[in-house]
C-alpha cells in the first residue's frame, strides 16, 4: 500500500485527529524495536554460548569449525544491522512538519525503512544461527553412544 493511501485510512480511523494519527504510528516503532531487541538478545545468547562451547564444537572437525566461526560471524552482523538500521536513533518528532499528512508520510517511510533493517537483519541471523546449530549437531553426532 502507498504511504498516502496508507496516510489516509490512519487519518480516518483516528477520526482526522493528527495526535491520534502520530501515536498509532510511534506504537509501530516501538513495535520494531521491542522485535529488535528481541533479535539481539537472541544474539547474545549465541554468543554467550559460543563462549563456553564452542572450543568444544570446533575441536570436532574442520566442518565444525568453519560452521561455528561462520555462524558467529554471521549472527554478530545481523546485530548490527539490527542496531545501525532498526535502533539508530532519530525522533518522530524530527519528522513533523505543518501538514499531518506530510508528517505521516515522512515517519511512515521512516517506519518502512526500519522494517526493511528488520526483515533483512533476521535473515542474516537465521543464515548464522543455522550455521551454529549445524555445527552443534555435527559436535553431537561425533559424540561417542553413551550405551
Amino acid at each position: 500500500m502507498a504511504a498516502a493511501d496508507e496516510v489516509k485510512r490512519i487519518l480516518s480511523l483516528t477520526k482526522d485527529d493528527p495526535a491520534k494519527a502520530y501515536e498509532l504510528v510511534q506504537g509501530q516503532f516501538s513495535v520494531l524495536v521491542l522485535r529488535a531487541q528481541v533479535m539481539l538478545s537472541l544474539s547474545g545468547i549465541v554468543i554467550t554460548v559460543t563462549g563456553f562451547s564452542g572450543r568444544t564444537i570446533a575441536q570436532t572437525s574442520v566442518l565444525a569449525r568453519v560452521l561455528v566461526s561462520s555462524g558467529i560471524v554471521i549472527v554478530l552482523l545481523a546485530a548490527a544491522m539490527a542496531l545501525g538500521g532498526v535502533l539508530r536513533l532519530r525522533w518522530l518528532t524530527q519528522e513533523i512538519t505543518d501538514d499531518p499528512e506530510t508528517t505521516l508520510v515522512r515517519m511512515l517511510d521512516l517506519r518502512d525503512r526500519r522494517s526493511r533493517w528488520l526483515a533483512s537483519s533476521l535473515v542474516v541471523f537465521i543464515a548464522g544461527f543455522a550455521c551454529y546449530c549445524f555445527a552443534i549437531a555435527l559436535m553431537l553426532l561425533a559424540t561417542p553412544s553413551l550405551g
